[in-house]
């Protein structure tokens, strides 16, 4: 029996099943170098990235592309743009009849993804031909030609690549991609052309190269394209034979200079290393749950290390942007990456700490040149090219404001999978600072209670040096998270306060407490405590214990109302202060919960009254607008969408107070009314609660993370159909 187990539960996680073959939708050929939908995700649906690299592909869609991966896509800096077509397309000449082979011709066909490859096989009756492209580092993609001749008698084979690389931007018409090419005896370099178009594409002196394991003929033709051609191959009766080449991308000549040409043997090695490294992930993840739980997990897994950047430019650390698809995305979020870390620590812990620190590597000090005032607070976003107020030229990072207080529940998630004590040490102190942030910049009446608000900044200040009511109102919403969400509307009611410390000002918050900003805060004050406690610092253990209980008290006596039975914000106004009823319920009303720091009592009541489909019990359950309030709309962003990270933090707050079976209930709903959620369809960055259609962006970071806890949660107990 025992050996049955063990044999049914590594069947569940083999790399090589059918199982997890074309769980995204690869297919497709790029036409210009950036081709995209009305939202601004790329036409084609996903794009095969591993090992953090920055340059990924596709499979080809139609029989004129057989035989190469068609693209790459390229990250300039900080967009996604397609280099060519296909830039290394196969000719297979059968020099025996002196006569090209259509590779349709073939009488079987198979192309097809795999977590690890993108893999293309021809079989005719008397030969075959595989390609696989995977990746050996951050900055190769590696291509495996391998030819079987079938037949009892030999074979001459001629193999050509060709390609080329687009010439312009169909925006810019007078921009050339390409400023040189060379080639040699065994590769070809394109040298691109310098630009720094702020909200399209940016490039220093970047480079793409071509590699092959052995010398050709190459000739470098018009507009860069070029043609290689292999040495007439003959194979003996079952022979086989296998060219190798490598594809790889470079932001600028210093960081191509530390790379040398591609050492084939240990490229052969790394392939190999990453290939036993995914097989380690699913073995790690995959447990249990139906064939549809088991492949949304890994292409949960999958979304996740196609959106990896690793270090480049100011990234200083390998870490997951939100999406490689969508126009904006390449840079890296401090909210996205507390969850995207949580998901990681599940399969690669080692990845989700570097992702955790490329955010805390700028982490404010009292030293910082520029905001002082902030110590032990982040960047609301961090980009390849450094802020222009620091030197920099992308201009994409955000300091305006930070983002919700979740770093600890990721660092916690993570020692939780490792038990790494080091990593813990690390990160306790940068924790604590970040903490005690919120209450000196955050708390305007020093009572406890902190608000959402705004840091120093010039878009702050109207030209005569007043503040700017509607942009701190809105760099507050955006601290939030919640950018658009009624409880941040502009008007009468809502105002702006200016905080101090010293008699110097330091920062500005909106005259409302946030419930979630709260309930998050007494979230990270247990995990504070239990940090100390496997830190054995005792006294610190006390002191975040006292401090919890005193703010769980505030919340459940402050933030909720016993009428509705839900929790509010709290709006000052100059008579005094009231719960934010009339903005209606919004999903943040359920943090308490997720948090732990609503009463049994309380718990009930919202279970049993705000759970119907009239609420948050819709088709998409937690929308973050409850779909009976005047301010829901259903496609708005915040103000109706269900965002899955909300969702998450729902379904745990069931689980929190002894509902697992409610909450189990409405994950699977969740995941079979979501549109695309299971099937070959990008993970949407949210999605309408009412018809389940994928809203926004695709390949959402996040909401992968989501889907793969939601799995480990609810969907792998449940038995196998």
């Amino acid at each position: 029996m025992l050996t049955c187990l063990l044999l049914c539960a590594a069947s569940l996680s083999s790399l090589d099943s059918a199982d997890y073959q074309n769980l995204l939708p690869y297919q497709g050929t790029p036409t210009t170098m950036e081709k995209r939908d009305s939202k601004g995700n790329l036409a084609i649906g996903s794009v095969y990235v591993d090992q953090g690299a920055w340059h990924g592909f596709h499979l080809p869609d139609n029989a004129d592309y057989y035989g190469g991966f068609t693209g790459p896509l390229f990250i300039a800096q900080e967009y996604s743009l397609h280099l060519s077509d296909s830039l290394q397309r196969l000719q297979l000449i059968d020099t025996d009849k002196d006569e090209f082979v259509a590779l349709d011709s073939a009488s079987r066909i198979e192309i097809y993804s795999r977590p690890d490859a993108l893999v293309q096989t021809f079989r005719w009756s008397d030969f075959q031909l595989n390609l696989t492209l995977s990746y050996s580092d951050n900055r190769t993609a590696v291509i495996h030609t391998e030819l079987i001749n079938l037949s009892p008698k030999a074979q001459t084979w001629q193999l050509v690549w060709h390609g080329a690389p687009f010439d312009s931007l169909p925006s810019q018409p007078d921009y050339r991609l390409i400023k040189q090419a060379e080639v040699s005896a065994n590769h070809v370099s394109w040298q691109l052309n310098p630009v720094m178009e702020t909200w399209r594409i940016q490039l220093a002196d970047a480079e793409y190269e071509l590699w092959f394991d052995t010398d050709m003929k190459i000739t470098l033709n018009e507009q860069s394209s070029y043609h290689a051609f292999a040495e007439p191959l003959t194979l003996e009766a079952g022979q086989q034979h296998t060219f190798v080449s490598a594809q790889r991308y470079f932001h600028t000549q210093a960081e191509r200079s530390a790379h040398q040409a591609p050492d084939w043997n240990k490229i052969a090695r790394q392939l190999n290393d990453n290939r036993a490294k995914w097989q380690s992930r699913l073995d790690r993840v995959i447990t249990g749950g139906d064939k549809s739980a088991r492949q949304l997990a890994v292409k949960s897994m999958m979304t996740l290390l196609h959106n990896w950047r690793s270090p480049a430019g100011a990234l200083q650390h390998d870490a997951i942007t939100p999406s490689i698809t969508y126009k904006w995305f390449n840079g890296v979020w401090a909210w996205d990456s507390w969850k995207q870390a949580v998901a990681l620590a599940r399969f690669d812990p080692e990845l989700a700490k570097s992702n955790v620190l490329a955010m805390f590597d700028y982490q404010f000090t009292a030293q910082d040149p520029l905001r002082p005032q902030d110590a032990g607070n982040l960047p609301d976003a961090i980009f390849y090219n450094k802020n222009t107020d620091r030197g920099g030229e992308g201009g994409n990072w955000n300091e305006r404001n930070g983002k919700p207080p979740l770093a600890a529940w990721a660092v916690w998630q993570i020692y939780l999978q490792d038990k790494d004590t080091e990593f813990l040490k690390t990160m306790y102190p940068k924790l604590v600072d970040y903490h005690q942030w919120w209450y000196r910049n955050r708390d305007n009446n020093d009572n406890g209670l902190a608000e959402y608000g705004a840091n120093l900044h010039p878009m702050h200040l109207n030209e005569d040096g007043s503040v700017n009511l509607e942009a701190v109102i809105e760099a507050a919403a955006w601290e939030s998270g919640m950018d658009n969400a009624p409880r941040f509307d502009v008007d009468a009611g809502i105002d702006v306060w200016q905080n101090h410390q010293g008699g110097q000002l330091v920062g500005y918050s909106v005259s409302q407490e946030s419930v979630d900003l709260n309930a998050y805060l007494y979230a990270e004050k247990r995990f504070l405590q239990q940090m100390a406690e496997a830190l054995a610092d005792a006294s610190a253990v006390q002191k975040w214990d006292v401090e919890a209980s005193r703010l769980a008290k505030q919340i459940q006596m402050q933030m909720y109302d016993p009428e509705s039975g839900f929790f509010y914000d709290i709006r000052y106004t100059s008579t005094g202060s009231e719960l934010m009823l009339e903005q209606g319920k919004g999903v943040e009303g359920w943090i308490p919960l997720w948090a732990g720091a609503a009463s049994e009592a309380q718990a009930k009541i919202m279970v049993g009254r705000h759970l119907n489909a009239e609420q948050f019990g819709t088709l998409i359950p937690f929308p973050t607008v409850s779909a009976d309030s005047p301010n829901f709309a259903a496609a708005k962003y915040w103000r109706g969408p269900v965002w899955l990270d909300q969702a998450l933090f729902g379904l745990q707050g069931l689980d929190h107070y002894g509902y697992h079976d409610k909450a189990q209930s409405l994950a699977q709903q969740l995941v079979v009314q979501g549109e695309g959620i299971l099937g070959q369809s990008p993970i949407r960055e949210n999605y309408n609660p009412l018809t389940g259609e994928g809203l926004h962006c695709t390949n959402f970071s996040w909401s992968a993370s989501v889907l793969l806890l939601i799995y480990q949660s609810w969907l792998a107990e449940l038995n196998d159909n």
